[in-house]
């Protein structure tokens, strides 16, 4: 299945620094059934070339848990009147430095609508948020998903 283009236009590009951001829910199941929810910014999502994945890198260790285990996860993303829900499949993991990267096969999308305007989870992105959520080794990773190269 193909990410759709408005879908991938939410998730492409790197954040810039004192903007506006939609931090996007990673909904994932724990070791008891329960949903677990992680926030994930541009700087840890993109879209691989042939846009047919989502690729993600987690740091959240009770998430990396939840993916290793169960292999699914499903992302939410809001714009204008719409919010997207995508349910995610991994075809592809990796841990490098501490960090999970995921290649997510899209296997369901739905674009829902009420026709009114949402709100997405939001942040500005700050140089101390980039410190802390350790973006450049983020990068890397993604990086290391898009080009194919990152060790199973």
């Amino acid at each position: 299945m193909i990410v759709p283009e408005d879908l991938a236009d939410l998730l492409l590009g790197w954040p810039d620094i004192h903007v506006d951001e939609q931090a996007f829910p990673l909904l994932t199941v724990d070791e008891d059934g329960f949903p677990h929810v992680a926030l994930l910014s541009r700087a840890e999502l993109d879209i691989n070339a042939d846009r047919s994945a989502i690729l993600a890198v987690v740091a959240s260790t009770q998430t990396r848990e939840n993916i290793r285990r169960r292999g699914r996860a499903t992302l939410i993303a809001v714009h204008g009147e719409v919010a997207h829900y995508a349910k995610l499949r991994t075809s592809t993991t990796t841990d490098q430095d501490g960090l999970l990267g995921c290649v997510f096969d899209l296997v369901w999308h739905k674009r829902d609508s009420l026709g009114i305007p949402l709100s997405p989870i939001g942040f500005q992105a700050t140089a101390e948020i980039v410190e802390m959520e350790h973006w450049a080794r983020t990068r890397s990773v993604l990086e290391l998903l898009r080009t194919g190269t990152a060790e199973r």
